[in-house]
């Protein structure tokens, strides 16, 4: 079972959200943004911190846009841990 009294107010608020968009899949950093009015940094600063906890995952792609040029998007979920738990 995994702890998070060591997370900080904004990984708690970070965790919830993906909690609560779960069977959306993966989310990006702007729509964790908008639900929790947190910018950029502050959100990705509470994903490394659930990422080196072992709770969220990301996966990074890449795209093109409408000009040919590349364009990195990063994606994150909370990692299931339902099937361990089943094993």
């Amino acid at each position: 079972m995994t702890t998070t009294a060591h997370l900080s107010d904004r990984a708690h608020r970070v965790l919830f959200q993906l909690a609560l968009r779960r069977g959306d899949g993966w989310v990006d950093v702007a729509s964790i943004c908008a639900g929790l009015g947190l910018n950029s940094h502050q959100v990705r600063r509470a994903i490394t911190e659930l990422h080196t906890a072992g709770m969220a995952e990301r996966k990074r792609c890449i795209l093109r846009d409408a000009g040919g040029r590349r364009v990195k998007h990063t994606y994150f979920r909370l990692i299931d841990t339902t099937s361990e738990a089943r094993a």
